[in-house]
């Protein structure tokens, strides 16, 4: 049975700040390098599991990629790990809209060299997002020959 390798409250925190830092393109990447990196090359959880999990984080109401983050911060350290996991997700995007909130009340940012490189990382971060909508789709799907959601439903 998979299982996340024993890691101290410290190393759960830094681990998900991580992903909370690198976790560009919204909930969809997110999940998607959570999938990636805890459940394809670290076997966490199995892949069914994970896709379970999802499947029900996403009809409850919240953002999804924390509380997985959440979860599997609870299977590596308990409840206070859960708890370092989700801060640790969360406080990188708290400080850098914090951060951008600032500049932009301080500065006019289309009249700056800001403007022009914050609409050049958007088709970046578009691409990131279709990237990871088309790995969870691949993930979710199991059988691919089905026409749609409810074949077969009656």
């Amino acid at each position: 049975m998979p299982a996340p390798p024993k890691l101290t409250h410290l190393q759960i925190f830094l681990r998900f700040l991580r992903f909370g830092f690198l976790a560009w393109g919204g909930p969809v990447a997110q999940i998607a390098m959570l999938r990636r990196e805890l459940v394809e090359e670290e076997g966490w959880i199995s892949n069914a599991r994970f896709n379970r999990l999802l499947a029900v984080y996403q009809v409850l109401p919240g953002p999804e990629a924390h509380e997985l983050c959440a979860y599997l911060g609870t299977l590596a350290g308990r409840r206070l790990g859960g708890f370092l996991a989700g801060l640790g997700f969360m406080l990188s995007g708290f400080v850098l809209m914090f951060l951008l909130s600032w500049l932009y009340f301080r500065m006019d940012i289309s009249q700056s060299a800001l403007g022009p490189i914050f609409l050049g990382i958007q088709p970046a971060v578009i691409a990131l997002i279709v990237r990871a909508v088309h790995r969870i789709g691949t993930h979710v799907v199991a059988d691919k020959g089905r026409p749609g959601f409810f074949a077969g439903v009656s």
